[in-house]
């Protein structure tokens, strides 16, 4: 009787295997042959699920950051008070622990990959889109409560405030030393501060 393959069991092993690689020496050593070598397969084997390495990075990605994102979303209690509230959306964008700092990496190569790459430019906007749903909702929830001034264009503050957060989020990946998880919060606390602050004349 011939043996029955689990074709999506298969490649959330591939997935899972790259991804203890990534963890353990970083994602320039995900090679196909790496991969296939750590999930008990032969390279040829692995083609068979994924034909290029843009399709298994694709899969890495749509596994572990989408599907990521999703379960943390699900199990994040937001606080009643929107300052603060605002502020746990944001710092849940940004690599406050070793195990975001591996996803951080990971959508580096990513983003760099799907400017020359048709195949990942729709997960690539999905996830950019993502991003700024997430801000405009950290927003939103600040003008609900009446605490931005009038003045402030949401549309415009979406994308500054996606903005802030990659610029923290390469800085805490260049210079750790300096841009830790608490100076992180810190500045993120100023911005949201300084944003919901009245605008006066002069």
């Amino acid at each position: 009787m011939p043996k029955i393959v689990d074709h999506e069991q298969k490649r959330k092993l591939i997935a899972e295997s790259a991804w203890n690689i990534i963890e353990e020496k970083g994602i320039e050593h995900a090679s196909i042959r790496a991969v296939a070598a750590a999930a008990g397969l032969s390279p040829g084997a692995l083609r068979h699920y994924f034909s290029t390495q843009d399709e298994l990075l694709l899969f890495i990605v749509d596994y572990y950051l989408t599907r990521g994102a999703a379960r943390a979303a699900e199990g994040l209690v937001i606080s009643h008070i929107p300052i603060k509230a605002a502020k746990e959306i944001m710092l849940q964008l940004l690599p406050m622990n070793a195990e975001k700092r591996t996803a951080v990496g990971v959508w580096w190569i990513f983003a760099i990959r799907s400017l020359r790459s048709v195949a990942l430019q729709a997960k690539k906007d999905e996830l950019t889109d993502g991003l700024h749903h997430l801000t405009k909702a950290a927003l939103e929830i600040l003008a609900q409560a009446q605490l931005l001034p009038s003045v402030v264009d949401i549309q415009l503050e979406t994308l500054r405030l996606a903005a802030l957060i990659e610029g923290l989020t390469i800085m805490a990946m260049l210079r750790p030393e300096l841009y830790t998880s608490e100076t992180i919060e810190q500045i993120v606390t100023l911005h949201i501060r300084e944003l919901c602050s009245p605008v006066t004349d002069g």
